[in-house]
């Protein structure tokens, strides 16, 4: 076989696995969408007949990272260096990176976890000898203003949420599900009437079993696939129509497309984005994009989209999920593109899903000037 040959035959290899498209086009961006790593339960998830205790926390702390946690986000970190290390370089400079991260402490922490080993300290950048860590701005928005990692401050997404759970066929959906929420309200002591409810317990038993922690013995592993589809329903629901995807997961698609800079009319080019965020972000993006699996984004899940360009200056997107816990990397087929999508066809399969500049400002509109006031207050982060 010749040399030709064998070149040949080995990029048709590469582009049936993972580096898809990587022989004739050139990586300008990745931009990733990460879950934060194993937590600690929230306030919120907590019911009245749990066996165990805010005490059982410590010193963790309600919805704060574990040791595991952080691990898992630092493996992230890893992966992206060994994948991207030509792409990044072996420096951090600060024009070539940007992180955002929700307005919480695990999604925070886990942000700065991910571009600690991502961007280790070394050579002359290394400041300490004794810590080989390099500080890297990291960025959020408040809470009540973060409206690409919170739809729900949208009104209009609220208003909607509410039309679709009235609709038929969700009501149909739901009450298959009548005699689990019958069994958890006799279990948990709490009247389990919604998708969203159960979701919240669901969590907090993936948390609890995270720690080691002895489940209730109701917690059947029967109940908890039960608890566990229940929660896939929840994400459905919450981008069940194009009016829901817009305004929820279209929000972060928004973003990804402004970044890519495919009109030419922002200034500055970074090579590299990450947002750090939940599992419902996972959730809400790859739905506005009509993909399903993973069905639950476990901790440490990450979402991952390269911008690439041929020779001709013709620009693709690919799609991949690293599956955090089991730390595959799998491409992901957007519509009815291949693996490697060009960027007119990607644009227009999630034109719909677009939201406008004013439904990207509609969380703005029932801020009072007490909310303004408060946006920095202190606080402890337990949900």
């Amino acid at each position: 076989m010749s040399l030709v040959v064998r070149s040949f035959a080995l990029c048709l290899l590469l582009y049936s696995v993972l580096d898809i498209g990587r022989c004739t086009h050139t990586l300008k961006q990745v931009q990733v969408l990460f879950r934060h790593g194993e937590r600690a339960p929230l306030k919120k998830e907590m019911y009245p007949n749990d066996p165990h205790s805010v005490s059982d926390y410590l010193p963790w702390d309600l919805g704060q990272l574990t040791n595991i946690g952080k691990l898992r986000e630092f493996r992230i970190g890893e992966m992206l260096r060994a994948r991207y290390n030509d792409f990044l370089g072996d420096y951090y400079y600060p024009k070539d990176i940007y992180g955002r991260s929700s307005d919480s402490d695990r999604t925070k922490m886990s942000l700065q976890l991910v571009l600690s080993s991502l961007y280790p300290a070394k050579n002359f950048q290394n400041w300490n000898p004794n810590l080989p860590w390099l500080p890297i701005p990291t960025h959020y928005a408040p809470e009540n203003l973060d409206i690409l990692m919170r739809p729900h401050l949208c009104t209009q997404f609220t208003q909607h949420l509410g039309e679709i759970k009235r609709n038929p066929t969700v009501i149909s959906l739901i009450a298959q599900y009548s005699e689990l929420f019958e069994f958890l309200s006799t279990t948990t002591g709490f009247n389990i009437t919604t998708t969203t409810q159960v979701y919240e317990i669901y969590n907090l038993l993936v948390a609890q079993k995270s720690m080691n922690l002895t489940l209730p013995q109701w917690c059947t592993e029967k109940i908890f696939e039960d608890m566990g589809n229940v929660t896939v329903l929840e994400y459905k629901i919450l981008s069940f129509d194009k009016h829901l995807k817009r305004l929820n997961g279209g929000t972060l698609v928004r973003r990804f497309v402004d970044n890519m800079n495919v009109t030419g009319k922002r200034s500055g080019h970074r090579k590299l984005y990450l947002y750090s965020g939940h599992e419902v972000n996972i959730a809400a993006f790859l739905r506005a994009h009509d993909i399903t699996k993973p069905a639950l984004p476990v901790y440490g899940t990450a979402v991952i989209f390269e911008k690439l360009e041929n020779a001709t200056g013709d620009v693709f997107v690919k799609m991949f999920v690293w599956t955090g816990i089991t730390e595959e990397i799998i491409p992901l087929k957007i519509g009815d593109c291949d693996y490697l999508c060009p960027i007119d066809t990607y644009l227009n399969i999630v034109k719909d899903v677009l939201p406008s500049d004013k439904e990207l400002n509609c969380h703005l509109d029932k801020l009072s000037h007490e909310d303004l006031a408060h946006l920095y207050d202190e606080k402890i982060s337990f949900n």
